[in-house]
């Protein structure tokens, strides 16, 4: 009783504790976003240009985007491939609503009744409807279908109705899309100087000689660059190292799971103590059916098509004998022949088809089968029966003639029939295609073949492998609390790192790693340096640390001061080239040959070069070389000229292929095209640059 007064003496206090102790949970929570109170901002899953994108919202859209898919692709199921790139085409299409929504209305672009009607059961059907309510036997389209469908909409179950409604949506979407990018595309104009410049551009060629220092005589080592030069670069260039995203980099563990040494022997035993029921078994297709990891083979092989050593051995041996427990692979296997008979090499044979037609019975089918196979039976005229009956329209032509084929070429019923009977030989046998009037009508050649049965046990990880694997990555997790004790631990216990250098937010996997999008949604909720706990991802553990976070803008001069040393070791040797090269023009005067010489060089040859392409032959790629060449005289000799690759010399031997006069339609119409596939994309991407996007997506997804 002492005890009991003493709690209820003390019930005050306790329910202040256990108060305190809630109320602190709930604070927890609160500030760390996560909790009742908390969770992703909003609930929404973006802002564009300053509109909430509402998570309810977005999903609706989702679905209604599934739906569409389906309709399209005549699918009933998606993967998450496709659920994820939906979700993105479902982004886009807020953003370009929000972006081009305001120009449809200013002009007056919308899909009217009369317009819909004829998209749909009209005289312009869209591609998409074509696609939905077309004959899927014959792929023709079939109108009456959509009308009788579209009387018939009010009695579809909601979902139905739904499913419809949105489609409706999405064709008024695309039409008001297709209207804008033609208002955009009949704006364009060629200038007749503009196509005269491109078809003379185009056209133009050029020969010559060349003399290229490459920067790669001076090595890296001998070029010294200070911090000062290095920054003075990076301010001059900034704008080459602006990012639009947000990048994430991170390194991580991959713990692979591998069938331990006890795996291997349970799965060695588990075929040992299966070998008695295997040697006594009467019904070998269903015993390994029953116990084995790979399906039964029911074919038959000859000597010389066989790649097993086992099979080989026991090929010439007697029946029903099992081998010993061998190992293939990732697998134990025991295998026995269970047949071996002479077959032809090749048949001949005539068949009558009769299918099961849709909505038919079986047995409907089979009774015509059987009545045509007693009419052939009795000396009918198969070819005549075949031309009236088959359904094999192939063949029918020919009275059913299919002439000589290989084993292995026909389905399996209709093949075994043919292999495994005689010449004149007449039988009734069912496929996927229907029934078979079967009649042999000639063999060639014989060889021996044999059928096996074989047991597969696969070598794989058991249940206890992989929690071991599993507590040896969450001891690794345990011990590591940061990114410095991440990289101690792995040198300490001499593993193998792996790196993710560029991860944006809406990366649905990191390179190499299937169904790793939690990866990269955990390093877009984790601050630099955390250390994640274990991810599962297919048959293999992974623990990751956020080794860097690049904030969209101008990345930091840290982040790209390798690549500015390498650049400006580059300027530097480009300096010393050229330093060389006017040296070597002074000497070799206008003799590319002496120049050469002097510059400790080969005089190379290009041919058929534009100035349209950049392109050299012998060099690659060069746009500065390259307008030097054509704004130079034939038979004359260029200055030092700084390239990609190094510093050149080139000299001119002759143009030609320019018809000044040529006809310039050909010019524009291209010209025309370019500009025509660029242009819906490039006006939408100017306008996109003048809203506010913020993407909060990986919160949820």
């Amino acid at each position: 009783m002492s005890i009991i007064t003493q709690i209820r003496n003390k019930a005050g206090l306790m329910v202040a504790i256990i108060g305190l102790a809630i109320l602190s949970f709930l604070l927890m929570d609160v500030f760390s976003g996560n909790g009742i109170f908390g969770g992703p901002p909003s609930n929404t899953v973006g802002e564009i240009d300053g509109d909430e994108i509402g998570v309810r919202y977005f999903e609706t859209r989702i679905n209604e985007a599934v739906e569409n898919y389906k309709i399209n692709s005549q699918q009933d199921k998606i993967d998450d491939q496709t659920l994820g790139m939906l979700r993105e085409n479902v982004w886009n299409e807020l953003i370009r609503e929000k972006v081009l929504g305001t120009s449809y209305r200013q002009l007056g672009l919308a899909v009217s009744a009369e317009e819909l009607f004829d998209m749909v059961q009209g005289t312009n059907i869209n591609p998409s409807v074509r696609q939905a309510f077309s004959n899927p036997q014959t792929g023709e389209f079939d109108r009456a279908q959509v009308v009788q469908f579209l009387r018939n909409l009010s009695e579809q179950p909601e979902d139905v109705q739904r499913r419809w409604f949105n489609f409706e949506k999405y064709l008024k979407s695309e039409r008001e899309n297709q209207k804008y990018n033609n208002l955009v595309n009949k704006g364009l104009y060629v200038p007749k100087f503009f196509a005269s410049l491109y078809n003379k551009n185009s056209t133009r060629q050029a020969n010559g000689r060349f003399i290229l220092m490459d920067y790669a005589l001076i090595a890296d080592s001998t070029v010294a660059v200070t911090e000062k030069e290095l920054k003075a670069y990076y301010n001059k260039h900034k704008k080459d190292y602006e990012s639009k995203d947000e990048i994430r980099s991170i390194d991580y563990l991959v713990f692979e799971v591998f069938a331990s040494q006890d795996d291997d022997a349970k799965a060695l035993k588990q075929v040992a103590e299966l070998r008695e029921q295997f040697v006594n078994a009467t019904n070998d297709s269903l015993f390994v059916s029953l116990n084995s990891d790979l399906p039964f083979d029911d074919n038959f092989v000859a000597e010389v098509a066989l790649v097993s050593d086992v099979q080989k051995q026991l090929f010439n041996g007697s029946l029903n004998v099992v081998s010993d427990v061998y190992r293939e692979g990732d697998f134990y296997k025991m295998t026995k022949m269970i047949a071996r008979m002479a077959r032809p090499d090749s048949v001949k044979a005539r068949h009558i088809l009769v299918r099961i037609n849709e909505g038919e019975a079986a047995d409907v089918a089979k009774a015509r089968a059987d009545s045509l196979f007693a009419l052939a039976k009795k000396g009918g005229d198969f070819g005549a029966l075949a031309k009236a009956n088959s359904a094999d329209p192939g063949s029918a032509e020919k009275g059913g003639d299919l002439g000589f084929f290989a084993e292995g070429m026909m389905v399996k019923p209709f093949n075994d029939a043919c292999f495994g009977g005689k010449k004149g030989d007449m039988v009734l046998v069912q496929s996927d295609f229907g029934f078979h009037i079967i009649n042999i009508t000639d063999q060639k050649g014989r060889k021996e073949v044999a059928k096996f049965a074989t047991i597969a046990n696969k070598i794989e990880p058991s249940t206890e492998t992989y929690r071991d694997v599993y507590a040896r990555a969450g001891k690794f997790v345990s011990a590591t609390k940061d990114a410095e004790a991440f990289e101690k631990n792995i040198e300490e216990q001499g593993l193998v790192k792996r790196s993710a250098e560029v991860l944006r937010v809406n990366d649905r996997s990191v390179a190499g790693m299937e169904n790793s999008r939690e990866m990269v949604r955990w390093a877009f909720r984790s601050e630099q340096g955390a250390v994640s706990s274990v991810f599962e991802i297919g048959d293999k553990y992974v623990v990751a640390s956020l080794a860097k976070v690049v904030p969209k803008g101008v990345k930091a001069f840290e982040d790209v001061q390798t690549d500015i040393e390498t650049k400006v070791k580059r300027e530097k040797k480009a300096e010393q080239l050229l330093v060389r090269a006017k040296d070597a023009i002074k000497k070799g005067g206008s003799d590319m040959d002496a120049i050469a010489r002097a510059a400790e060089g080969i005089v190379q040859q290009f041919g058929n070069a534009t100035f349209q392409s950049n392109f050299l032959s012998g060099i690659g790629r060069e746009p500065a070389l390259s307008g030097v060449i054509f704004s130079m005289e034939a038979g004359k000799m260029s200055d030092a000229v700084k390239g990609e690759r190094g510093v050149y010399i080139v000299a001119v031997d002759g143009f030609f292929g320019y018809d000044e006069k040529a006809d310039l339609t050909a010019s524009k119409q291209t010209i025309n095209n370019q500009l025509a596939s660029r242009a819906a994309s490039e006006s939408f991407n100017a306008k996109k640059e003048l809203i506010t996007l913020e993407d909060n997506r990986h919160l949820f997804y």
